[in-house]
């Protein structure tokens, strides 16, 4: 796991709800990115669900994951 993967995943385990309403708010994302962005960090949801659900590839919500932390690290 990276190291923004461990920081973002430990700001989710102690973030309030003003912390990720900002997020939410400030985060520039497309549609797809938005809901994989709902589904896996505020929903939990496992890699492959969401890939069912977004109608992609595990590789392809990886790499969606790896561009919303990127912009993640750039607001926390």
């Amino acid at each position: 796991m990276s190291k923004d993967s461990i920081k973002v995943n430990a700001f989710f385990k102690t973030a309030v709800k003003k912390e990720v309403d900002y997020l939410t708010e400030n985060l520039i994302l497309s549609e797809k990115q938005k809901k994989i962005f709902n589904m896996y960090y505020l929903e939990r949801q496992c890699i492959d669900f969401i890939a069912d659900s977004v109608n992609s590839s595990r590789s392809a919500v990886c790499s969606d994951l790896k561009i919303i932390r990127d912009r993640i690290m750039k607001l926390i």
